[in-house]
C-alpha cells in the first residue's frame, strides 16, 4: 500500500523504551533480556527480508533505534550501559 500511495521511505521503529526486540549478534542480551516477549523479536534475516521486499517496490527502509531517549530496555540485558536516574 505504501508503493500504491507513492510513499517511498519507511522509518522502521525497531526498539522502544519498554522493549528491545532487535537481535544484535554482538550484544545478544539486548534482545534476550530486553524483548517484550521471546517470540516477538526481529532476526537479522527478518530485516533483510523487509528491506528486500521494500526495495522491489521502490521503498527505502530507514531503521530507527532511538537514543538516548528510549534506552530503558538496553539496560535490561546490559545494566552498565545506561545511566541510573534517581527519580
Amino acid at each position: 500500500s505504501m508503493a500504491y500511495a507513492k510513499f517511498n521511505v519507511l522509518h522502521l521503529h525497531l526498539v522502544d523504551a519498554e522493549s528491545f526486540p532487535l537481535v544484535v549478534d554482538q550484544y545478544p542480551l539486548l534482545s534476550q533480556a530486553g524483548a517484550y516477549d521471546k517470540s516477538s523479536i526481529y532476526q537479522p534475516s527478518d530485516l533483510a527480508s523487509i528491506v528486500s521486499y521494500a526495495a522491489d517496490r521502490g521503498i527505502r527502509v530507514i531503521p530507527e533505534v532511538d537514543m538516548p531517549g528510549h534506552a530503558y530496555a538496553f539496560g535490561m540485558g546490559y545494566p552498565g550501559i545506561v545511566a541510573k536516574c534517581p527519580s
